[in-house]
Formats: C-alpha cells, sequence, structure tokens
C-alpha cells in the first residue's frame, strides 16, 4: 500500500465532503445542539440535575395578594434544589381568584390569606390552590412537597408561639420525602386515640413506620440520553448516510471507475474509505461528547465504544452501497436499515424475545457509550462492547467480501 496514493485519496475525500454543504450543516447543527444541552443544563444544589427534580417544569410561582408574615417565611425557607425554579409573584386580588393562562412548562400555587372565614368569630383562613399543566397533576410534586411541608411547620411554630407551649406542641422534625404527610397523619390518630381511651387502659393501635425502598435500576437522566442519541446519530449519519450515498453518486458519475482505471489499486481504494468515514464520524461524535462531558475524552472505554460503533456503521454503509445500484438506492437503503433496525428491537422489547435484539450493533452501541458518558462503566459494559466489536468485525468482512465481488458496478 503506498502512502501517497492513500494520502491522495484521502484529500480527494476531504474536497468532497467541504463541498457537501448539507452535510456541514447537519454537522454543525449536532454541535450546536450539544452546545445547549449545556448551556441550558437545570442544576440545583447539591449535584443534583434540576430536570429529574422538578418533573419538566422549570417554573412554580407562589402567588399572593400581599406580602404578610407567612409570605415572608416561606421565601426564607427556599431549599436550594428548588429555590431557582420558583418565583415569588404579588398578584392583583381580582387576579388571584380567577383561572389565569400560565406559560408552558410553568405552574403556581396561590395563598390566599382572608381576615375571617364570615363565621361570627372571625377566624383567619389560609386557602391554597395548586394550578397544574392540563392532564399533569403530578407536575409539581417537588414544588408541592416542599411547599405544604413547609407550611405545615410554619403554623405549627405559630400555634406554638401564640399558645406559649414551646415545644410541648412540636413534634419531631418532619421527613424530607413524600412520605411526611402520610406518616403524620397516622401520628396524629394515634395521638386522638391515645387522648379518647380509657385511663390506664393499653395501646389501642399499633405504631406505624413508613418506609419506601428504590429499586435496582436507576432513572433515567434525559440530558445524557439525548447527548447518547446525538453521539450514534453522528456515527450513523457518517457512515451509514454518507458513505452509501456518496460512494453511489461515484459510481453513477464514473469517478469510481476512473479510480480504478489509475494507479490506485483496490485495496487502496478500500483502505482510503475506511479510514476517512469512521475517523470523520469519530471526531464529530467525540466532539459531541466532549461539549456534553469534557470528561469522557479522558476515558479509554470512551474511544473503544466510539471505534466499535464507527467500525461497525462502516461495515453496514458499505454493505449498503454496494447492493445499491444508485445515489436514491443507497439513501433508501439507509434509511430501510434504521426502520428496520428500530422496528425489530422496539419489537423484541415489547415481546421480550431474549437473544434476537443482541444481534443488532445498534443493541449495545448506546449502552455503551451511554456508560461511558456517565461514568458508569460496569462489567456488563464490557461485555457489551466485546459484543459490539464482535458485530463490527462480522460487518467490516461483510462489506469487504461484497465490494470485492460488485463495489465496482
Amino acid at each position: 500500500m503506498r502512502l501517497y496514493i492513500l494520502r491522495a485519496l484521502l484529500a480527494k475525500e476531504v474536497r468532497r465532503h467541504l463541498a457537501n454543504r448539507g452535510g456541514l450543516a447537519l454537522a454543525g447543527l449536532l454541535v450546536v445542539a450539544a452546545l445547549l444541552l449545556t448551556i441550558f443544563k437545570p442544576t440545583g444544589g447539591g449535584g443534583v440535575s434540576g430536570g429529574e427534580l422538578i418533573g419538566g417544569v422549570p417554573h412554580c410561582y407562589i402567588e399572593f395578594v400581599a406580602e404578610t408574615n407567612f409570605i415572608r417565611e416561606l421565601r426564607a425557607r427556599q431549599p436550594d434544589e428548588i429555590k431557582p425554579h420558583l418565583v415569588f409573584r404579588e398578584q392583583p386580588p381580582q387576579l388571584i381568584t380567577g383561572p389565569i393562562n400560565y406559560e408552558t412548562g410553568s405552574g403556581a400555587i396561590r395563598v390566599i390569606e382572608t381576615t375571617h372565614d364570615g363565621s361570627p368569630t372571625g377566624t383567619p383562613v389560609i386557602r391554597f390552590e395548586v394550578w397544574h399543566p392540563p392532564e399533569s397533576p403530578t407536575a409539581l410534586a417537588a414544588y408541592e412537597l416542599w411547599f405544604f411541608r413547609t407550611a405545615h411547620t410554619i403554623l405549627r411554630e405559630r400555634a406554638a408561639a401564640k399558645l406559649g407551649t414551646g415545644d410541648a406542641l412540636r413534634r419531631p422534625d418532619l421527613r424530607d420525602d413524600d412520605l411526611w404527610a402520610e406518616e403524620e397523619a397516622f401520628r396524629t390518630l394515634d395521638a386522638e386515640v391515645e387522648r379518647l381511651k380509657a385511663s390506664g387502659a393499653g395501646r389501642v393501635l399499633p405504631k406505624v413506620f413508613i418506609q419506601r425502598h428504590g429499586l435496582g435500576a436507576k432513572p433515567l437522566d434525559y440530558r445524557s440520553a439525548v447527548a447518547t442519541a446525538m453521539v450514534v446519530f453522528a456515527l450513523y449519519f457518517t457512515c451509514c448516510y454518507l458513505l452509501p450515498t456518496l460512494n453511489c453518486e461515484e459510481r453513477e458519475r464514473g469517478v469510481l471507475l476512473a479510480q480504478a482505471l489509475s494507479p490506485a489499486s483496490p485495496v487502496e481504494i478500500v483502505a482510503a474509505k475506511f479510514l476517512f468515514y469512521p475517523l470523520a464520524g469519530i471526531a464529530l461524535a467525540a466532539a459531541l461528547a466532549g461539549i456534553y462531558n469534557v470528561a469522557v475524552l479522558g476515558s479509554l472505554f470512551f474511544w473503544l465504544s466510539l471505534l466499535a460503533m464507527a467500525c461497525g456503521f462502516l461495515g453496514i454503509g458499505m454493505t449498503v452501497s454496494t447492493l445499491a445500484k444508485t445515489q436514491r438506492g443507497a439513501f433508501m437503503g439507509s434509511m430501510a436499515y434504521l426502520l428496520c433496525v428500530s422496528l425489530l428491537l422496539f419489537v423484541c422489547g415489547q415481546a421480550h424475545v431474549p437473544l434476537l435484539p443482541h444481534l443488532a450493533i445498534e443493541s449495545h452501541g448506546p449502552k455503551i457509550l451511554h456508560a461511558a458518558m456517565t461514568g458508569e462503566v460496569d462489567a456488563g459494559s464490557w461485555v457489551h462492547l466485546l459484543a459490539a466489536g464482535g458485530l463490527a468485525s462480522g460487518w467490516m468482512a461483510l462489506a469487504g467480501w461484497l465490494f470485492r465481488k460488485r463495489g465496482w458496478q
């Protein structure tokens, strides 16, 4: 293999892609999308992702008619995790009692305080109203958990101060999870029963303790899932879309035949394509992953995953380019392959087919890339990497054999 011929063939590929404005534009859009995904990352305190915490509602308004002591207490007790997403705002009385069209991705908790309830004693009243997005009653769960727990604590402390009972009214600190209300309700029931039972009688109710335990699987981080999808798409776009379409374009225009008649050998022509497209795809994919998490660029597992996926997609792209006769046929072949594999993985997942999905490299690639980008590489990740490498080798061997048989036709 002659280096100067290989260098000339690689330079030809570079010039062709620099002239392909559509491909450059799509690569630029992927980079911009990765930048936006990083710039607009909603994070809270303590390393908790705001997106995971707030459930898709980035703004919750705490609305009130006038800033009372109750509102000031609420404002002073905002937790760091959701403080950037809470907006306290005063509303005119005529607006706070009626519906308001909130912008998409927001909700509100209204605090309406009145001096009396219309009874002869004139009991003060505080009314809480939760305004959630349509058809999403649990969308404000994180905000409600903080709000009602804090309101409960404020009113208990206020009652203790007025009664002069000190800590007699105060119970142990409310638990921090969403089961605090249930546990408090059981404590209230137990206290009422103990108050009403006969003197000296034994305990009527058992003590109730509530616990919640999570499953072994971790919740999906949508930001890392989107970033992983962009990395996989960059590799697919370069090796499974650009390679077949441009290779068939060369065949249609006679450029491929001209290369065959040139001093370049078939091995050198194929080697140039085998070098250029994976390297271009890996460079774009690494740029996207580095924008999302620069630390991943120092991971050997990440680079091995990129190499395995790039080689696998290269073999698929070369196979499509040898089977398709025209540029349009190559485009349709790439899209048909993508649709068939997507349907295969979806149907097998729904039907719980155990082994068939593992024959597709797309079943392993996203898993190993996601593990590398999130820093959660384990023994299972290495098994998926070995499987992806084996499938990539099979696709490369098939592509080389087909190209020798009919790549020039």
